[in-house]
């Protein structure tokens, strides 16, 4: 029993139509709920016109592009597209047989997925949420003293979050089932880049450019540690004659005391 609820009081029906947000009542509908979704690779001249023409075909049929990405030709890499185009299910194969007059299609991978008991089953606890907001709604106007009614607020709030995330649940599933998702990866028939194959003269002249390069930064490091060795040289010098100094008073100094030793030891020479 509710909070609030009087003894005796026969609880509240559920709706029989699912309430005002047009949502279909548990049971109703027998026809299957199926999501297609699926990948294609095509190989084209040029990727980024077709995929300018594939954006165009899913617009034509209802659709749109979700996601986008492309890359221009360089001299070692061809041209690239992909894209994430969404089209009314019942637009899928019209799509691909639109798709197959732009270029190559070199693979197709589509599958379906039968979510019907999920349908089914949300509907049947949307029924249930919304029944259960409306019967605490009722109740929270009849609280007749302020315990009743903030724990009748509680509930409250509580059910209706979990009916909003039913819904959300709902009006998701119901988008996949509408709408179908496709990748679709173009690439480019052209093995090389705008200039071609690379050749051995196209080689040697990356080599040399790159061993000028290389030359360069060599320069431009010496360059950069001349100041450094000039220092060195100056400390390495100023150190040199400090320790020469000292070396040349020790030796004099033992040289003094030398002789005088020998004096003491030959008083009469």
């Amino acid at each position: 029993m509710e909070p609030g609820a009087q003894p005796g009081a026969a609880p509240d029906a559920p709706a029989e139509d699912g309430g005002g947000d047009g949502l279909p009542a548990a049971g109703v509908g027998d026809e299957a709920s199926v999501i297609v979704s699926g990948t294609l690779a095509m190989r084209a001249a040029d990727p980024i016109g077709v995929a300018d023409a594939v954006a165009d075909a899913a617009e034509a049929r209802g659709g749109g592009v979700e996601q986008r990405s492309e890359g221009a030709s360089t001299d070692f890499e061809p041209a690239w597209a992909t894209l994430v185009v969404r089209v009314p299910a019942a637009e899928v194969e019209g799509l691909l047989t639109a798709l197959r007059g732009l270029g190559e299609v070199a693979r197709v991978d589509l599958g379906e997925q039968d979510v019907s008991a999920q349908v089914r089953d949300l509907a049947v606890r949307v029924d249930a949420a919304r029944a259960s907001v409306e019967r605490l709604t009722a109740l929270l106007a009849s609280a007749a003293d302020t315990e009743t009614l903030l724990e009748v607020e509680a509930q409250l709030t509580q059910r209706t979050a979990e009916l909003e995330q039913l819904l959300s649940e709902q009006r998701a599933i119901e988008d996949a089932v509408a709408m179908s998702t496709i990748g679709v990866d173009i690439r480019s028939t052209t093995v090389a880049g705008p200039t071609g194959t690379p050749s051995f003269w196209d080689g040697l002249a990356a080599g040399w450019a790159a061993f000028l390069a290389w030359g360069a930064t060599l320069l431009f490091g010496l360059g950069q540690s001349v100041p450094g060795l000039v220092l060195l040289l100056v400390l390495g010098g100023a150190g040199w004659l400090v320790v020469r100094a000292v070396l040349r008073r020790r030796g004099a100094s033992v040289g003094i005391e030398q002789r005088a030793e020998a004096r003491v030891d030959n008083p009469t020479g």
